[in-house]
């Protein structure tokens, strides 16, 4: 075994650095054929070149040409022959993977130049997958910001109503998959955090010039996700000089206070050279309540009737850059940069009465930087060397102390904010009711972030025939560093007169990568050495293109090396070294993973106006790493607390296969519809599972709760989408998905109550409806625009409706609920897992805009209203009740006994149905946003 696996790990390097291709950086191909308009000959030595750009392309004997290596985006594309007109053709829209046709008649013997608006097309045609791509000016006109939002407007995407709020990101499920199986990737760096599986980049919507999210299936070039990919390539500068520049507000129309401030500005270095250009955009978000609610905090007892959450601003800055270089005719240099900062305190609820200044805040930081160089050898080939590097920063703590630990339990720094502490190192907890939280309690977890990864991959493409070869590879270096500690307890009269080191020592804090104080970091070889896994790959790909048909066939090599330390023996943790503690000896290293993912797609059409396309692929993703990794701190938690949650490292990846099966449909030239079928099955899903173990041989049988690879999913369902091209002003779109979810888990942790409460191992698995198993979704946009020279004054009017609607999600009904006793001492259920389901949701959005050109910039007032119909869209219901508002135990018996015992019952029922009227159960209220926008060109005519 170790042979083989050298062997593999041999042949993946040569791979990387010998025959490599196309990688996660993406880029297209335009091929087509120019003939003449009367005689329909093929027209030889014709040329194409794509304007803004040194690329370009001459017919062959057959009239044909192919133009390779082009950076995703919409471009203009010149076709020139003597004796014959030049036509140019707009708005030519190149994704990446891609094939896009372009098939050009030339006129005989006409001297004058020929402009040619080409119509945005209804579907990808060369796809053999669901793709979806949003171009520049389409994401301008949508009422939606954020990269998620804007995916998850696609067939097969549920998004939960408000997810993610004004500043923060969305979660999306795609065809049934957990949140964490989609991929982000910004200019051809991977986003998503490794050590949480979770997407914190931000892009500004100014800043987009094209989001290609494939859905379901994809080539071997794309691993790490499960689900789907999400790719965005971000603006380039142009041969002449933009700016761009945006105001959004709420201050005139409601009381949420959000402020959007964007500015953008692109163009040549130096004037009149476009083969050095730049592109940069800021933005600055500031808002009084980060994510509103459509209900409002009403606690009777304290007097709050109230909109607004308190103590829950936002504030967030978007940087993005990028500096191309066109060096000759063959090189190409481009370095971008996408930097984020977020500082915000989060809501809850049970601090809403008196303490909503303790609120956790929470700062990150997200930079992503990319390099890459690249060369057309020939025509036929090119080749692309891409670096990135990537680092999130995270720090959470107590909205008043923050980062000064030592405040947190300290009594004299609480009585200056008018806080009596029992004793140094002491909390206040709850009022006398025990509802909500008194005033001074403080939100006792510090929390610290710091991971970079360093990503390159060397890629060579080659058109041979009908064939374009592809072989790639590439890896990625990371370094977790996190440090987590309840800070109260450091400043308790018992450690007064320790060390500082001996003071965090006696917490048992979390320490990876930083020393036992969090406050510097350590080395490889130091004592909380940080963790540095290793992920490569390699793929190669064939796509076979003929005029009837497109086959792509592919398989990926992936490498994981976590350089994890896990329990040799997770039943006995304890025996290889000191039988009082975990040491080294109870460590092993964790053994690398090595996968293949075959893949295979297939597009061709049936009749003249539809395409059939099938697709089939393996897909592996490795868990995040926080499910992986432990410390000896957490292990030795097992000698005085048992049945404690802990890593003991044995997880491994997860395998989804998927099947998809469709075919697109063009109604003459107004119309597509495209129906798909998908089904995809995955194995090794982690949850939350017991061992039992004993510290010794023959000692007491104990328990602990770890994650493992103990849950399958199985998806199913039928995506539909219309689209029609606009027919006197109106043009729309309509995605509609229905699917079935089941499997035995919905996420990492949602076996957790089940295996905390059987103390006798015994967990549950039947195949039940997932949490996110909403049946029915879909999106209706609809745009009604007026051109310029139309309709008077109401020309450059526009007016984008976007209507979304989905069935309810599923529960699992219990026979009470009682809010204050914990989810892990709720009542028993009282049908299957998930055998109810909650209300739907409805949602409608507006923009209203107005454009009015004044020489070379066009002024833009707009308004945007986020749903419109005010409806509350209920994200989830209580169990024990199926309403959103109450759980009903106040009005049991064992609430009313519980009431009478309280100093004031009328109060302590007050209070419990404050505290179940929560403002995270329900998506956004009706936001009204007045924003005005500025576009100035100095290229004439634009």
């Amino acid at each position: 075994m170790k042979i083989l696996r050298e062997l593999l790990i041999g042949l993946l390097f040569v791979s990387l650095f010998s025959v490599t291709g196309l990688a996660q950086t993406g880029v297209g191909k335009l091929t087509g054929k120019v003939v003449d308009s009367k005689t329909r000959e093929a027209i030889i030595g014709a040329n194409i070149k794509i304007l803004g750009t040194k690329l370009g392309a001459a017919t062959d004997i057959n009239g044909t040409y192919f133009v390779l290596n082009i950076t995703p985006g919409t471009y203009n594309v010149e076709v020139s022959y003597v004796g014959y007109g030049t036509r140019t053709f707009q708005g030519i829209r190149i994704v990446a993977g891609l094939t896009e046709e372009l098939d050009v008649e030339l006129i005989a013997g006409v001297t004058l130049d020929e402009v040619v608006v080409v119509d945005k097309k209804f579907f990808e045609e060369k796809a053999t997958n669901t793709t979806k791509v949003y171009d520049a000016e389409e994401i301008q006109k949508l009422p939606v910001k954020g990269v998620e939002n804007i995916a998850g407007l696609n067939a097969g995407v549920v998004v939960a109503e408000g997810s993610g709020g004004a500043a923060g990101n969305a979660a999306l499920n795609v065809r049934g998959g957990r949140s964490g199986e989609v991929l982000y990737i910004v200019d051809g760096v991977p986003q998503n955090d490794v050590y949480s599986g979770v997407n914190f980049s931000q892009v500004s919507n100014a800043a987009i010039e094209q989001i290609s999210f494939q859905i379901g299936g994809y080539e071997a070039k794309y691993g790490q996700a499960q689900s789907g990919i999400v790719n965005v390539t971000t603006k380039s500068g142009n041969p002449y000089y933009t700016f761009y520049g945006d105001v959004l507000t709420s201050s005139f129309t409601d009381k949420y206070g959000y402020n959007l401030y964007t500015a953008t500005l692109g163009g040549p270095y130096i004037p009149g050279n476009g083969d050095h250009t730049f592109f940069f955009s800021a933005e600055r978000g500031w808002f009084l309540d980060g994510a509103p609610s459509a209900i409002t905090i009403e606690i009777p007892s304290a007097g709050i009737n109230s909109d607004v959450r308190p103590n829950t601003t936002s504030g967030v800055w978007r940087f993005t850059g990028r500096s191309t270089h066109r060096l000759g005719e063959a090189w190409t240099f481009r370095l971008g940069a996408n930097i984020n900062f977020r500082d915000f305190q989060s809501y809850v609820h049970d601090y809403a009465k008196s303490n909503s200044i303790h609120n956790p805040r929470v700062k990150r930081a997200n930079y992503s930087f990319s390099a890459r160089l690249s060369q057309n050898v020939s025509k036929n080939a090119f080749w692309n060397l891409n670096v990135g590097y990537k680092l999130y920063h995270n720090e959470q703590g107590d909205g008043v102390w923050f980062d000064n630990l030592y405040a947190y339990g300290d009594s004299a720094a609480n009585a200056a904010l008018g806080v009596k502490l029992p004793y140094n190192g002491g909390r206040v907890l709850y009022d006398k009711y025990g509802i909500f939280s008194e005033y001074g309690r403080v939100n006792n977890g510090y929390y610290l972030t710091n991971n970079s990864s360093l990503t390159a991959d060397f890629d060579f493409t080659a058109q041979m025939g009908n064939h374009l070869l592809e072989a790639g590879g590439g890896f990625n270096f990371t370094t977790v560093r996190l440090f987590s500690i309840g800070p109260i307890g450091l400043s308790a009269d018992l450690l007064k007169n320790l060390t500082e080191v001996e003071r965090f020592s006696r917490l048992q804090p979390t320490a990876i990568g930083y020393d036992i104080t969090g406050k510097n970091f350590t080395n490889k070889g130091d004592a909380n050495e940080p963790k540095m896994p290793m992920l490569a790959y390699a793929f190669l790909q064939d796509r076979f293109e003929l005029s009837d048909m497109v086959l792509n066939i592919g398989v990926r090599l992936d490498y994981f090396d976590t350089k994890a330390q896990i329990l040799r023996d997770p039943e006995y943790p304890y025996i290889f070294g000191d039988p009082n503690k975990v040491d080294d000896p109870d460590f092993i290293t964790k053994e690398a993973e090595i996968h293949f993912s075959p893949r295979i797609g297939l597009g061709f059409p049936v009749t003249a106006n539809t395409v059939f396309h099938a697709q089939y692929g393996k897909f592996i993703q490795q868990p995040s790493l926080d499910l992986i990794y432990t410390t000896v701190q957490d292990i030795n938690f097992l000698v005085t607390d048992n049945n404690w949650l802990v890593n003991n490292g044995h997880v491994m990846s997860e395998v989804t296969t998927q099947y998809e099966i469709g075919f697109r449909h063009s109604i003459g030239d107004f119309a597509a519809v495209n129906l798909t079928a998908f089904y995809k099955n995955t194995e090794g899903l982690v949850n939350s599972s017991t061992v039992f173990f004993r510290r010794s041989e023959g000692g007491e049988l104990l328990r602990y709760i770890t994650p493992t690879n103990t849950d399958f999913g199985t998806v199913k369902g039928l995506a539909l989408s219309l689209d029609v091209t606009r027919i006197s002003y109106f043009s729309f779109s309509l995605n509609y998905t229905y699917s079935i979810a089941e499997g035995t888990g919905s996420s990492t942790g949602s076996s957790f109550t089940a295996a905390f409460r059987n103390t006798n191992g015994e967990i549950p698995k039947v195949i039940a409806p997932l949490d996110f198993d909403q049946r029915h979704t879909g999106v209706l946009n609809v745009d009604f625009y007026v051109p310029q020279g139309q309709l008077g004054f109401l020309e450059n009017l526009e007016a984008n409706l976007l209507f979304r609607f989905n069935s309810g999600r599923p529960y699992t009904p219990l026979e009470s609920q009682n809010l204050l006793a914990g989810s892990t001492n709720f009542g028993d259920t009282k049908g299957y897992i998930n055998s109810s389901y909650g209300p739907g949701n409805f949602r409608v959005d507006l923009r209203l805009e107005k454009a009015f050109r004044v020489s070379n910039f066009i002024l833009t007032p707009y308004l945007w209203i986020e749903n419109l119909l005010d409806a509350d869209n209920p994200v989830t219901v209580y169990q024990s009740s199926g309403d959103p508002y109450t759980t009903g135990w106040i009005n049991t018996l064992e609430g009313q006994r519980t009431a009478a015992s309280t100093p004031d019952p009328a109060i302590y029922k007050s209070d419990y149905r404050a505290i179940e009227r929560n403002p995270g159960r329900f998506g956004i209220p009706r936001l009204i946003k007045v924003g005005f926008k500025v576009n100035f060109t100095s290229q004439s005519g634009k």
